[in-house]
């Protein structure tokens, strides 16, 4: 009973972390770069992107229905000829577009929201770190959440319990991506990094709960902008957040192994891709 009730702490812990909205307005109110940011965010995702996809679905999609219904029989297949050619060409010229754009300028504006964060939350100095070690941590890194996200799409379709098993997994892919900027702000190691989110395990699968939960209630492409759109109060809250670890549990459920496969499977990948680069070389 004690164990459950520790787990249960843990959990709302970071589902509680995660809701400290109010630890925003502090970032916002002292950091312009913050301010600005978060707005373009706000207009990007929210406005634009989330704008676009709302206008179809709410107001152009009923004009073209609308058209077509109401136009005589010797025009209905030029009416309906539009209904069907213009969602496409809409989707394909505005859209997805959209989409792309908004993915690389979101990747800019997260990470200024983060180094602003933590400069204004840690007062630690800059550490500068190798070249070649940043390379390989990065490498290692993206490797290793691309492994991740193909587990996570294989276990989506395990009978019965595929779609839970993946909402958790989702869970704790956003709590990675809301952490990461504090990791990498630290200098931790990517061994450093897996090792730490095993030991809070159970924190983590509450941090990213609220945003996973709110993203999986919105239709496709819908769930992505509005995960964009939350994301910068994601970053702002993980920077003064606190993960708690599982302490009176038992010792197989202290640590959970969740990379294990993962980090198996990246690095025979990258002895496979060392091999073929040195290959030539040794011969």
């Amino acid at each position: 009973m004690g164990c459950a009730h520790e787990a249960a702490t843990v959990w709302f812990s970071g589902v509680r972390d995660a809701l400290m909205l109010h630890q925003c307005i502090f970032f916002l109110a002292k950091s312009e770069v913050i301010r600005f940011r978060t707005l373009q965010c706000f207009m990007l995702n929210g406005v634009i992107f989330l704008g676009s996809i709302l206008l179809f679905n709410f107001a152009i999609d009923p004009a073209l229905g609308f058209l077509q219904r109401l136009v005589q029989e010797d025009l209905a297949w030029g009416a309906g000829f539009i209904s069907v050619i213009f969602p496409i060409l809409y989707k394909v010229l505005w859209i997805y577009p959209i989409y792309c754009i908004s993915f690389v300028l979101n990747t800019v504006m997260y990470q200024e929201v983060a180094d602003s964060a933590l400069a204004l939350a840690l007062h630690k100095p800059l550490k500068v770190t190798p070249p070649l070690e940043r390379l390989v941590n990065e490498t290692f890194r993206v490797l290793l959440y691309f492994v991740y996200i193909v587990e996570m799409i294989l276990l989506y379709y395990i009978p019965v319990v595929g779609p839970s098993i993946y909402f958790i997994h989702s869970c704790w892919l956003a709590s990675i991506y809301c952490f990461e900027y504090r990791w990498a702000h630290q200098h931790w190691a990517s061994s450093v990094r897996l090792e730490h989110f095993e030991q809070h395990w159970l924190y983590f699968a509450g941090f990213g709960f609220p945003v996973s939960f709110v993203s999986f209630l919105c239709p496709q492409f819908i769930d992505a902008g509005v995960f964009a759109l939350l994301f910068p109060l994601c970053i702002l809250t993980a920077t003064t957040a606190e993960p708690r670890a599982l302490k009176r549990a038992p010792t197989t459920l202290q640590r959970l192994p969740l990379f294990c496969v993962v980090q198996g499977a990246s690095c025979k990948m990258l002895r496979i891709f060392e091999g073929r680069l040195t290959g030539p070389v040794r011969s």
